[in-house]
């Protein structure tokens, strides 16, 4: 393994753990309540006591230690960091952090995301970064409105069709 990816200091081979989003003003990362939580609970589930299966060869079980405890480090780490934002706006008529949006692309297709903090984004589950481009398009928008975003595969324009600061109901 290159040097560049160790860590030599504590004695042994320990890799490094992957640069967590940051800020490009530098300052604290947001998150939701809900993202916080579900960052304890993995956090929690990675700690716990784990059986192995006697059929696991040895180097494999302790693979799969060495990348809980990897993880475990890093989410640690990133809960340390965050600073939990309880989404509240005084109506459902703006984009702020925290907020569902819906969207309808240039051809009628509507997607619904929420604007989230960056450790807890997760696009295929609708959750946006609020430091992604989109995110930031459609920061202070209200209904009715309009934003055009460039993409790698060319720019798109959505018009905002619906905020709200209450968990959809399915």
């Amino acid at each position: 393994m290159s040097k560049a990816f160790t860590k030599e200091d504590s004695g042994g081979e320990e890799l490094l753990l992957p640069p967590r989003p940051r800020s490009a003003s530098g300052e604290k990362r947001y998150i939701t309540p809900e993202g916080y939580r579900a960052l304890q609970e993995e956090l929690e589930a990675l700690t716990a006591p784990v059986s192995r299966d006697k059929d696991t060869p040895a180097f494999e079980g302790e693979a799969q230690a060495r990348e809980r405890a990897r993880r475990a480090r890093q989410l640690a780490a990133i809960l340390e960091e965050v600073k939990v934002v309880s989404p509240e706006a005084p109506d459902d008529a703006h984009v702020f952090f925290g907020a569902w949006v819906t969207l309808e692309d240039e051809e009628g297709e509507e997607t619904a995301y929420r604007v989230v903090g960056p450790d807890e984004a997760d696009v295929k589950a609708g959750r946006l970064s609020v430091e992604s481009p989109l995110a930031r398009a459609l920061l202070g928008k209200e209904v009715g409105e309009s934003v055009r975003v460039e993409r790698p595969r060319g720019a798109i324009e959505y018009t905002v069709t619906g905020v709200s600061y209450r968990p959809p109901t399915s």
